[in-house]
């Protein structure tokens, strides 16, 4: 199989592509962030359960956190902003965001202004080049976007690096359940998502335990992203067609285990 090769300016590329932001915000969720469902029943969820389940995903992690007010939170890939910010009003910590697209920073910038009283600041800087130093985080946070990532080693590294001893590394992402993906899924889905096929889910793990994590909590959430893609492609269908088609792809390679979503709560005993 033909492997692609994405690299950090295809998926700033990608992310300031202002028309492809507004479009996925004008059927998936034009205020808030665009990640996944957790679902309280799948079996009977319809498109207007999709929000709020989004909603309670943020909801789990902030509970499995540990984050209080005296929490520095540093969130990567934070996109629009609107998970920072969600986070530092809940809990009134300080939260740093950091984005490869200049089209995302920009919009945080502008949300964050609506604030000014919440404890937020955003940053254009690349995951794997992170400018702070050593030990300064107590929490690093992601949700739906590692996956993005070229060089994910080094971001995962780079996580690792600027959290304290004891501090918490939560996140969700993609992963790649089988050794070998077909054409179709590669040209559909992991091709559309810039994914290169990387870790499956127990790969993740070995790796975060070699960069000098603990594993406290890892779910499979694949049941949840198939549910979530069922739902967007209704949403996407009456205006956007052929995203549709494409989130029903997707929906189908999750179904067949050539693709799925994975949590990972991690604690950090020592440095590399």
């Amino acid at each position: 199989m033909n492997q692609s090769v994405f690299t950090e300016a295809d998926t700033e590329a990608l992310f300031d592509d202002r028309q492809r932001d507004e479009h996925f915000r004008s059927f998936w969720d034009p205020e808030g962030s665009l990640h996944w469902g957790y679902f309280e029943n799948l079996a009977q969820a319809q498109a207007e359960d999709f929000l709020p389940a989004c909603l309670r995903w943020d909801q789990y992690m902030l509970e499995q956190s540990g984050i209080t007010a005296s929490s520095r939170v540093l969130e990567v890939a934070c996109g629009s902003g609107n998970a920072s910010i969600w986070l530092a009003k809940q809990t009134g910590c300080e939260v740093v965001g950091i984005d490869l697209s200049s089209n995302q920073i920009d919009k945080a910038l502008a949300k964050a202004s609506n604030y000014p009283s919440v404890q937020v600041s955003f940053h254009k800087e690349s995951a794997t080049n992170l400018p702070f130093p050593n030990a300064s985080f107590t929490h690093v946070w992601s949700q739906a976007a590692l996956y993005h990532i070229p060089a994910l080693d080094q971001a995962l590294a780079e996580a690792g690096r600027v959290l304290e001893k004891g501090g918490i590394f939560l996140f969700d992402d993609l992963v790649t359940p089988v050794e070998k993906i077909s054409e179709t899924v590669r040209k559909y889905v992991y091709d559309r998502l810039l994914f290169e096929p990387k870790f499956s889910s127990k790969t993740y793990a070995e790796k975060l335990t070699q960069l000098g994590f603990v594993v406290l909590q890892q779910i499979d959430l694949s049941e949840h992203l198939e549910k979530s893609y069922e739902l967007v492609s209704e949403l996407a269908r009456e205006y956007y067609p052929d995203l549709s088609a494409a989130f029903k792809k997707t929906q189908e390679a999750i179904a067949t285990g050539e693709l799925g979503w994975c949590f990972y709560l991690c604690e950090k005993v020592s440095d590399l």
